[in-house]
């Protein structure tokens, strides 16, 4: 009920100043008193659910009068929200068969109504809507993004592209960043139905919307390992590591494995010590510790682990350092120590990896798309003693 509340505060608001404004030109006006008590007979109805017919409940308004539509407008998006769809459409509809509708109220109408259609999963009438707006030169640029996010949720890639396009035009605004993501997942698509000759194609056509999609980037790297091209996926990931450094976690596996292919020893020990110079998110650390394990043996492993979990301590590393304690410790000591790396691994399996910079989403995987809001490349590594 509270949350009703506060949905319905801008209805009220809205209906509130049109019946000051016409109780000051009207007085005791029949009419008026008429509309007062439809309007709050209406809202009584709404807060008990009792409203049958959402295109009744301002029958008496004057149809033609631009605040009495917003009126309507608001209370079909409130019966959106509270997941009423099919109240917000026939409330909607009956406010576009209303006569005398000017084409501003009208066009306001139609996109609300292509929304309801959105939500109600009726995704062709909502995109002949959209598409109609966007014809006639109304409410444009609020129809293409509404219809660029419905071909997102279809996966429809190649409309998406399309319709980004016309959404740079109309906002004037580049929308390339999306397009490359839109080429990325036609890749993955592509690998997916079995079709994987056509993925580096169209992650090049990514790079050149965005030259430096990481994205792109980590996939071409990945090809190009796979075809022992060892030179081509290092370059690819420094393109990485220079312009999405917060990235370093996912690519660090492959970084590594792209200089141990090379067979080219300075290269790995000149990156090694790059990496120990820096701060660096636990996945980093924690790989590199096992690369110089494998290469140059324990002592300088555990020389570097420590140096590291210093510099930039996390309660992952304090983990793997109690485990490490565990396995030297003495046989009385060896339970209390036990205790305490189980605690920290429930500890830390309850930590999130990831945070969408937008709305908050957390998550254990990297999201190109924010699962939560749809926002793209907002998911981050989270950065600090519970995270990286």
């Amino acid at each position: 009920m509270l949350n009703l509340l506060w949905l319905l505060l801008p209805v009220a608001a809205a209906a509130g100043w049109f019946a000051g404004r016409n109780g000051a030109v009207s007085g005791s006006n029949d009419a008026y008193w008429k509309y007062t008590s439809n309007f709050h007979k209406g809202l009584s109805q709404l807060f008990n659910d009792r409203q049958a017919n959402p295109s009744e409940l301002f029958e008496n308004l004057e149809d033609s009068d631009r605040d009495t539509a917003d009126t309507h407008l608001a209370l079909g998006n409130l019966y959106r929200r509270r997941g009423e769809v099919d109240k917000a459409i026939l409330l909607h509809e009956s406010l576009l068969a209303k006569p005398e509708l000017g084409d501003e109220v009208a066009a306001a109408a139609r996109y609300e109504l292509a929304r309801d259609y959105d939500s109600a999963g009726l995704l062709d009438r909502s995109e002949t809507i959209f598409r109609e707006l966007i014809d006639r030169g109304q409410r444009v640029e609020d129809a293409t993004t509404s219809l660029l996010q419905l071909h997102e949720r279809e996966r429809d890639w190649s409309a998406a592209i399309e319709v980004a396009s016309q959404l740079a035009k109309v906002s004037g605004e580049p929308r390339n960043d999306l397009v490359a993501h839109y080429l990325c997942e036609m890749a993955v698509q592509a690998e997916k139905d079995g079709y994987a000759d056509q993925a580096p194609e169209l992650l090049h056509k990514a790079l050149k919307e965005n030259e430096s999609c990481a994205r792109a980037h980590m996939a071409l790297a990945t090809i190009a390992i796979a075809q022992g091209d060892s030179n081509t996926a290092i370059n690819h990931l420094d393109r990485v590591e220079t312009h999405r450094p917060e990235l370093m976690p996912e690519i660090i596996q492959g970084r590594f494995k792209a200089l141990i292919q090379s067979d080219d020893k300075n290269a790995l020990q000149e990156f090694i010590k790059r990496i120990q110079s820096q701060r660096n998110a636990y996945s980093v650390i924690r790989t590199t510790r096992g690369v110089i394990e494998e290469h140059y043996g324990h002592e300088p492993a555990d020389k570097f682990f420590k140096e590291q979990i210093l510099k930039r301590p996390s309660l992952k590393g304090l983990r793997d350092w109690a485990q490490d304690q565990l396995e030297l410790s003495k046989p009385g000591e060896r339970d209390k120590v036990a205790v305490i790396c189980s605690m920290l691994d429930q500890v830390v399996e309850d930590k999130p990896t990831y945070q969408c910079e937008h709305c908050g989403f957390r998550g254990n995987v990297l999201h190109w798309r924010c699962p939560s809001c749809g926002t793209w490349d907002s998911v981050q590594p989270i950065i600090g003693v519970e995270g990286e």
